[in-house]
């Protein structure tokens, strides 16, 4: 059995590594919840906190003692 010295070695593992498409689709499907999710969270985020806001106004309105 021959002997690589450490750079072949490495050449050799970083290529089979380059290589391997396990866990692809995986990884495709991760990338698009990061894409969609995320951003949606925020975004419900910020209209929860629009809607909590003009429910307060309207609360505070309501109160209000008209004639």
């Amino acid at each position: 059995m021959e002997r690589l010295n450490p750079t072949t070695r490495l050449k050799r593992c970083l290529r089979k590594l380059a290589l391997d498409q396990r866990g692809a689709t995986t990884l495709e499907w991760a990338l698009l919840l990061g894409v969609i999710a995320i951003p949606s969270y925020y975004i419900i985020q910020a209209a929860l906190s629009a809607l909590v806001a003009h429910y307060q106004m309207v609360t505070t309105l309501n109160g209000l003692p008209f004639p």
